[in-house]
């Protein structure tokens, strides 16, 4: 596509996202990959200039199937696009539905120069963990279902409702941390960490390992959300869900 098309298409992204609407956007005429990240670039400059992170969706096989994607996908976090989970959050139209995940904050560039990109040089990088849920959407109405048409769009993220910290956390082990997703108290889901790629440190070394390709890196101070632990969950208006990590703590939101 030319670039005044792509431009077109970042453009009617950003537009509906801060709106709130899904009108219908043609990303089906999207060529490859590049073609859909110059238009996640593009939609977000024009969103939020400033960008705290990164998020992860179909970081597990179940939330993949479920949204129609070959392989994980990410998109930067706007500064806009997480807080703390307190309060209510009003769902906008095209929500897809929420995630239970974890929340990295980097306290380092990663990877450093000459450093390997691995699960333990993940966990060096790291200075907290929070559990969190992310919220899923769409900002079209008939999107193509593949990859491309959903990294275009933001990456399908909207917000991610951000926990306590962590209390000395054993990154090691995170992949045997249970999960437990909760909505009007009763208990919808429940798998362990190890859902996210085998272990969250790992969904942060193949974030890296992407960014890499891209001449990029995770700098400190970055958020990276791991993507879902358990399946993707329907959340409707007036709902409460609970992610809960048992020894990590809890993240709870309430939908209007």
């Amino acid at each position: 596509m030319k670039s005044g098309e792509l431009g077109k298409l970042a453009a009617a992204l950003a537009a509906n996202r801060a709106l709130g609407i899904v009108q219908d956007i043609p990303l089906d005429g999207l060529g490859d990959a590049a073609e859909a990240r110059a238009v996640q670039r593009a939609a977000l400059e024009a969103f939020c200039s400033d960008l705290d992170g990164y998020a992860l969706v179909g970081a597990n096989p179940a939330c993949r199937r479920n949204l129609g994607l070959e392989r994980p996908i990410f998109g930067p976090i706007a500064d806009s696009a997480h807080g703390p989970d307190r309060g209510l959050f009003p769902l906008p139209k095209g929500i897809l539905g929420a995630q239970c995940e974890l929340v990295f904050r980097l306290g380092r560039v990663f990877p450093a120069d000459g450093e390997a990109i691995d699960r333990a040089a993940a966990a060096d990088a790291i200075v907290a963990v929070q559990p969190a849920i992310g919220l899923l959407g769409r900002r079209t109405i008939h999107p193509p279902r593949n990859d491309l048409g959903a990294l275009a769009d933001f990456a399908l993220h909207v917000f991610t409702l951000c926990g306590p910290h962590a209390a000395a956390p054993d990154l090691a082990a995170l992949d045997r941390v249970p999960v437990v997703a909760r909505i009007d108290g009763q208990e919808v889901a429940r798998a362990t960490a190890a859902a996210t790629l085998g272990h969250p440190l790992d969904a942060v070394a193949w974030l890296a390992g992407e960014l890499a390709a891209q001449g990029e890196r995770l700098n400190a101070g970055d958020l990276v959300a791991t993507g879902a632990c358990t399946p993707i969950l329907q959340v409707l208006p007036g709902q409460h869900l609970e992610a809960d990590f048992g020894p990590l703590g809890q993240a709870r939101a309430g939908f209007l």
